[in-house]
């Protein structure tokens, strides 16, 4: 009995504290679609948490404030020089970094 409520406890502890997968960006309104932009990153600034990728065509600075990362731990891991793949959604005015993924 005493094994059962242990691991009813553990079970009730883990449910907790499980991340539950939301992202901080903001979901994207109906209508809007999310775009997705490939490219070599050319600057990261960490202050404003924004990143700059240039393609062949064109370059775009993405907001990466809650962006969920493929191939990084973290933001500060983003080096100049990264090819990267981004989906974003414009938000007011800026394009707003859903996804960062590491190619």
């Amino acid at each position: 009995m005493k094994k059962a409520i242990v691991a009813i406890c553990v079970v009730a502890f883990l449910f907790a504290f499980v991340p539950t997968g939301y992202s901080l960006t903001p979901k994207p309104a109906t209508g809007q679609k999310i775009e997705k932009f490939t490219g070599r990153v050319t600057s990261v600034n960490l202050e404003n948490s924004t990143i700059v990728v240039q393609s062949a065509k064109a370059g775009m600075t993405f907001d990466v404030k809650g962006t969920k990362l493929k191939g990084y731990k973290m933001v500060a891991n983003v080096k100049e020089g990264d090819r990267v793949t981004v989906q974003y959604v414009m938000h007011e005015g800026k394009a707003t970094a859903r996804t960062l993924v590491k190619k």
